[in-house]
C-alpha cells in the first residue's frame, strides 16, 4: 500500500456508477436461480452453451463466479455494476486492491472483455485474472502481493453480456453474433458494435459502416450504445484532480494471437495526435508481452483499419498505454473449452508485467527518471490545470488556452507552429488571426495553475518544462514570463522571471530545470503566468513539456 496521503483521491464508495455490495448482499445473490431479475439483470431463463462447449462461462455463472471471489476476498475485491446493458443486465466489474475501500493515489490498471457477443474467450480471460489476483494473494504470491498492495486494478468483465448471451440461444448452435442487441432507429436491424462506437475518430477513416445490418456497425452516433456509455462514463469517474488515473490497460478480444497498440484509425506510425516517446514505449511494451505469451506485437491497423475503438478512444483522449489482445490461434472465435486454460494462461505473465509497469511505462524506453516523477504533462490531453485560478487575471486578450498554436510572424517568427512534443501546448492566444497582433496578449495578465502535486520526500527531484517568451521592440520591462512555486498555502517563489526589453525577440524554445528541494515532501501547485504591460507591443508566451523528474 503506498505512503502517499490518502486526501489526494476521493473515498471508493462516492464514485460515481460505483454500488458496492456488502458480503450479506453478495451471499445471498449467491443463492438466488439465474435468469432472476437483479442477479442477470434480465428474466427469464438464460440459455447454456452447445454440447461439447459448457467450459465456457455463461452470464449467470460469471456473475455467481465474481460474486463469491468478492464475498471470499472481501480485503481486497469490490464488486460493482458500471451500468446496464440494452436488455437490464448488469455490466459487472470488480476493483482489486489491498485497502480496496479506499482511493489511494497508486496507478491504475484495466482489463475488459466480451466487447463483442461471439467472442466467449475474452470473457475466460478477465476471469482469469480475477483468479490469478485472488488466488495469489491469499497463497502469499509475493509477485502478486506487491502488484495488489501497489496498484488499483479494474476488471469489467462482460461489456456485451447480451450479444454474448444471444449468440448461445441458437438451439444448439452458436449464432456468430458479434454486436449488442439495441434496435437501431429507422431501420429493422438489430446491434451496434461496440467496439467501434467510442467517440474518439468515431466513423473518420473506415473501420466500421453507417450501415445498420453491418456487424461493424458503428451506431447513429458515437456513444449511441448504453453499453460504450457506461464504459467511458466509469472511465471519466476516474479522472482525480484533473488527471487520468488508469495508466495501462488491455481489452481482449479473439482471434488471431496478436497484441495490439494505437492507433487503428490511421496507418501511419506516428500521427500528430501521439509523441514519439509514446510510440516507442507502445511498441515495446507490446514487444515484452508477445515475447512472452508467443503472440504477435502489431500497430492495431496493420491488421485492418478500425475506427472508434476502446483502444485508441482511452490512448486518444486520456493517454491510457491502452493495448488490444487477440487471443486463441483458431480462425473462428469458437475455439474448444478445452483450450481455456492454456489460452489464458499463456497470458498471465503478460498481465502481471502489464500491470507492473503501470507504475512507469516510460521505464521501457530508459526515461523513468524524466518521466515518472512526481508531475509529467506534455500538455496533449486536459490534465486539471485551471486558468485564472486565483481570480486575479486582468489580460483583455489572448490569455491561456492548451491549443495547437499557429505560427506568426512580425520582423521574425513570435509565435511558433510546432512544440517540442506532440502538437499542444499552454499558449497565449493560439489562432494566428488577420495580423500577428491579432491574438497575441493584450490589457494585462494572464495565468494558468496546475493540479495539486505531492512531492516525495526524496531530495534531488527537479522542475523541468520548455517556454518561449516573444515579444516586439516595443517592449519594456513591465511585459515578462514567470514560473512559480506555490506552497500548500499558496505562497508563491519565483523559479523563473523572463523581462520584456525594448528590443525584438523572436519566438524559440527554452529550457528551464530548476531545483525542487526546498518543497520536497510538500503539495505544491505551479503557476504560468505571462504579462503584457504596455500599449502596442506585441507579447506572446506558450510552455510545454512541464515535468518534475525522479529523484
Amino acid at each position: 500500500m503506498t505512503t502517499a496521503p490518502s486526501t489526494r483521491r476521493r473515498d471508493a464508495p462516492t464514485m460515481a456508477g460505483m454500488r458496492i455490495l456488502s458480503r450479506a448482499v453478495l451471499a445471498v445473490a449467491l443463492l438466488l436461480p439465474t435468469g432472476v431479475a437483479g442477479v442477470s439483470g434480465a428474466a427469464g431463463a438464460e440459455p447454456e452453451f452447445p454440447a461439447g462447449d459448457t467450459g465456457y462461462s455463461t452470464y449467470p455463472e460469471m456473475v455467481a463466479e465474481v460474486a463469491r471471489a468478492a464475498a471470499d476476498h472481501p480485503a481486497i475485491v469490490q464488486r460493482f455494476s458500471i451500468g446496464k446493458s440494452h436488455q437490464g443486465r448488469d455490466l459487472w466489474a470488480v476493483k482489486i486492491s489491498d485497502d480496496v475501500a479506499t482511493d489511494e493515489a497508486e496507478p491504475e490498471v484495466l482489463f475488459d472483455g466480451l466487447h463483442h457477443g461471439d467472442e466467449h474467450m475474452s470473457l475466460e480471460m478477465t476471469l482469469a485474472i480475477l483468479r490469478w489476483l485472488t488466488d495469489g494473494y491469499d497463497a502469499g504470491d509475493g509477485t502478486i502481493r506487491n502488484l495488489v498492495d501497489t496498484r488499483e486494478i479494474w476488471i469489467v468483465f462482460a461489456v456485451n453480456p447480451d450479444g454474448a448471451t444471444y449468440d448461445i440461444a441458437g438451439s444448439g448452435t452458436y449464432r456468430n453474433w458479434r454486436k449488442n442487441r439495441q434496435p437501431t432507429s429507422g431501420s429493422s436491424s438489430i446491434g451496434t458494435d461496440l467496439n467501434r462506437n467510442y467517440p474518439y475518430r468515431w466513423g473518420c477513416c473506415g473501420g466500421s459502416s453507417a450501415t445498420p445490418s453491418s456487424s461493424r456497425f458503428r451506431g447513429r452516433s458515437a456513444l449511441s450504445a448504453p453499453e460504450t456509455r457506461a464504459m467511458t462514463d466509469f472511465v471519466r469517474s476516474r479522472v482525480v484532480g484533473g488527471r487520468q488515473q488508469i495508466r495501462a490497460a488491455i481489452s481482449f478480444h479473439t482471434t488471431g494471437r496478436l497484441v495490439m497498440y494505437p492507433y487503428g484509425y490511421t496507418l501511419t506510425n506516428t500521427p500528430r495526435d501521439m509523441t514519439r516517446d509514446d510510440r516507442a514505449v507502445f511498441v515495446e511494451m507490446a514487444r515484452r508481452m508477445a515475447a512472452t505469451n508467443g503472440y504477435r506485437a502489431i500497430q492495431a491497423s496493420d491488421l485492418y483499419v478500425s475506427s472508434g475503438t476502446s483502444r485508441d478512444w482511452l490512448y486518444g483522449t486520456y493517454r491510457t498505454f491502452a493495448f488490444t489482445i487477440e487471443l486463441s490461434p483458431d480462425r473462428t472465435p469458437f475455439p474448444a473449452d478445452e483450450r481455456i486454460p492454456s489460452e489464458t494462461g499463456r497470458n498471465r505473465t503478460a498481465v502481471l508485467d502489464l500491470i507492473a509497469l503501470a507504475g512507469c511505462p516510460f521505464d521501457v524506453i530508459g526515461k523513468g527518471p524524466a518521466r515518472c516523477g512526481a508531475f509529467d504533462d506534455d500538455l496533449e490531453v486536459a490534465r486539471g490545470w485551471k486558468r485564472d485560478a486565483q481570480g486575479t487575471d486582468t489580460a483583455t486578450g489572448g490569455r491561456w488556452q492548451r491549443a495547437d498554436p499557429a505560427a506568426t510572424s512580425a520582423a521574425g517568427p513570435k509565435q511558433p507552429g510546432t512544440t517540442p512534443s506532440g502538437i499542444r501546448s499552454l499558449v497565449t492566444g493560439a489562432a494566428a488571426g488577420a495580423s500577428p497582433g491579432a491574438n497575441d496578449l493584450d490589457g494585462g495578465t494572464t495565468s494558468v495553475t496546475s493540479p495539486a502535486i505531492v512531492l516525495p520526500t526524496a531530495a534531488g527531484q527537479r522542475l523541468t518544462l520548455r517556454y518561449v517568451f516573444a515579444h516586439s521592440a516595443a517592449s519594456g520591462p513591465s511585459d515578462w514570463f514567470r514560473v512559480e512555486v506555490l506552497d500548500a498555502g499558496g505562497t508563491p517563489t519565483t523559479v523563473l522571471h523572463v523581462p520584456g526589453a525594448a528590443r525584438d525577440r523572436d519566438a524559440a524554445w527554452a529550457s528551464l530545470s530548476t531545483s525542487l528541494d526546498a518543497w520536497a515532501g510538500q503539495t505544491i501547485r505551479l503557476r504560468l503566468s505571462a504579462r503584457d504591460g504596455g500599449a502596442g507591443n506585441l507579447v506572446e508566451a506558450a510552455v510545454d513539456d512541464v515535468r518534475i523528474t525522479r529523484p
